[in-house]
């Protein structure tokens, strides 16, 4: 009955396995011995269908623990495949079969098939890390907690830094190693690269100050090594500050202070240097400083320098160095960083000692105040000088006042001589803007000077001064009280109903019944519109004293 089974059913399969088992029989000598197994028919019938070990469904990833990876060193025994194997099967076997055969079973005339090898044969090139066994692997290099956290299951922790971060390092970033330093480099000095490990904090290095005098400049264009001096200059002893003084004084120096003033990194230290340098090491840095002062005055760092300079020394050092500045006011204005330094010597200097800054404004006072930055110089001026000082610039700006009203840059000195102007300077804008009332209410930036009349009127200065001409203010937006006052036009408006609320805002005694007996007269449903809306708004929250029969008795 087998003999006819296995005739019959497994055909030239069976055949051909029954003459592979021969001939592997004849070259059994280089075979590995291995148990008699019994006939599977299932294996008959599929040949291919090969068992897959236990080993190679579990512990499979990489770090497991498997039966191959410990045998991985010694490598299998190379032959030939036989052509009656290979005529078994139908082809060649299967991806990660072995190359060859397993011996056949001492018992039953069909051997089984080989056991497949491991999907990812050992390669040693391919992780030498994970081997230390095998020839060539080179231990990875230590990097502190990445040796920690192996588990009892064998299983290595994830090492990342994300999985590290807040253990031990409070702010939460992982020192690289010396070599992966950011801008290591291997021109630069020993001293430099130990504050670099430390990012620039003098708490985590034993380095003193004097040990980094030798490479002073070198440390100065550092981001880490500018950080590491600034804190050790704190508390340098009088000695020590003053080498670094005549570091980066010295005629030979290179870089000097002028060049260390214009660094991203040198231009704090030099900084640094005018905190805590005495008064003889702050003129000896003055003098340095001081050729340069207008290229200095217009550099992105440079300007920081000065503006420094001039807040930290006396007044005759402070005239030192704007004196070269006297040639160089206007291009200082008009630059986006010589504008600051300008601006700085008004706010630090005497007035009297300001003076060639406020002729330089007089001869181009119509462009400077439309500038964006020569606004801001004139805004100084006005808030730090004296009107006497000041006279013949203010009856500039008075003859162009209309126009400057009107400009996006103007209008804020129009409002700065407002607040900080002479008496006769506010009646002069009033009068104007009150002949121009709608005109300026309906603009986007003269609407801002308007504003500004009613509250100088009311609350400035010369408040008590200007009564009648807020008087005058009010009467010129309530007209005569129909649709063809300005005030109808105004409270629609987008800018123009700013102006009313402030009106109301800044109204006094009768003024405000006034208005507010005018507005619920008005032939017209402004609260409809939504700039009306603001109005009816401002009215119910700041008129409650006044009630609907007061308003009806009007």
């Amino acid at each position: 009955m087998g003999d006819e089974f296995f005739a019959g059913k497994a055909g030239p399969a069976v055949t051909s396995a029954a003459a592979a088992a021969a001939a592997n029989a004849a070259r059994s000598t280089n075979m590995i011995p291995g148990p008699p197994q019994a006939l599977n028919l299932s294996d008959v019938h599929s040949p291919m269908k090969v068992p897959v070990p236990d080993a190679k469904r579990k512990g499979g990833g990489r770090g497991g623990r498997t039966p191959q990876r410990k045998a991985a060193p010694h490598a299998p025994p190379t032959q030939d495949y036989d052509p009656a194997a290979l005529a078994a099967f139908g082809s060649y076997p299967p991806y990660g079969m072995a190359p060859t055969p397993y011996p056949p079973a001492a018992a039953g005339p069909c051997p089984m098939p080989p056991p497949p090898m491991p999907m990812y044969p050992m390669m040693p090139f391919m992780y030498p890390t994970m081997y230390p066994g095998m020839a060539g692997a080179q231990p990875p290099p230590p990097t502190g907690d990445s040796q920690k956290g192996r588990g009892k299951q064998g299983k290595q922790k994830d090492t990342k830094d994300k999985k590290r971060r807040g253990k031990g390092n409070k702010g939460g970033r992982q020192e690289p190693s010396p070599p992966q330093m950011e801008g290591s480099d291997l021109n630069c000095s020993p001293e430099l690269l130990m504050v670099r490990n430390a990012q620039g904090n003098s708490a985590k290095t034993k380095l003193t100050l004097q040990e980094a005098l030798p490479n002073l400049l070198e440390f100065a264009q550092d981001q880490h090594g500018s950080r590491f001096l600034q804190n050790k200059l704190d508390e340098a002893s009088p000695e020590d500050r003053q080498l670094v003084f005549t570091g980066i004084c010295a005629e030979d120096a290179d870089p000097d202070a002028v060049s260390l003033a214009k660094d991203v990194s040198g231009n704090f230290v030099v900084q640094k240097l005018f905190d805590v340098g005495d008064p003889d090491q702050k003129k000896q840095l003055c003098e340095k400083l001081q050729p340069e002062i207008p290229s200095l005055s217009k550099d992105n760092y440079g300007c920081r320098v000065v503006q420094k300079a001039i807040g930290a020394v006396s007044k005759d050092l402070q005239v030192f160095l704007a004196s070269s500045l006297q040639n160089n006011v206007a291009d200082c204005i008009v630059n986006m960083h010589g504008n600051h330094v300008i601006q700085k010597c008004i706010e630090q200097m005497p007035p009297d000692s300001v003076s060639f800054i406020i002729h330089a404004v007089e001869h181009d006072i119509t462009s400077l105040a439309s500038h964006i930055y020569g606004c801001r110089v004139i805004q100084r001026l006005l808030e730090h000088c004296g009107a006497a000082q000041l006279t013949e610039m203010l009856e500039r700006i008075l003859v162009n006042a209309q126009a400057l009203a009107k400009n996006q840059f103007g209008n804020y000195v129009v409002q700065h001589m407002l607040e900080h102007g002479r008496l006769q300077d506010k009646e002069a804008i009033i009068d104007i803007v009150k002949r121009n009332i709608l005109q300026f209410s309906m603009d986007k930036h003269s609407s801002n000077v308007v504003e500004k009349c009613f509250e100088i009127a009311t609350i400035g200065e010369h408040a008590s001064q200007l009564e009648a001409e807020r008087a005058q203010l009010i009467d010129a937006v309530l007209g005569v009280g129909d649709t063809t006052s300005p005030l109808c036009e105004m409270m629609t408006h987008r800018y123009g109903n700013y102006v009313v609320q402030r009106m109301m805002e800044h109204s006094r005694g009768t003024e405000r019944e006034r208005i507010f007996r005018t507005l619920n007269a008005l032939p017209m449903d402004y609260r409809s519109n939504q700039h009306g809306m603001h109005i009816m708004n401002a009215l119910q929250k700041g008129f409650r004293e006044f009630t609907p029969d007061q308003a009806s008795g009007s």
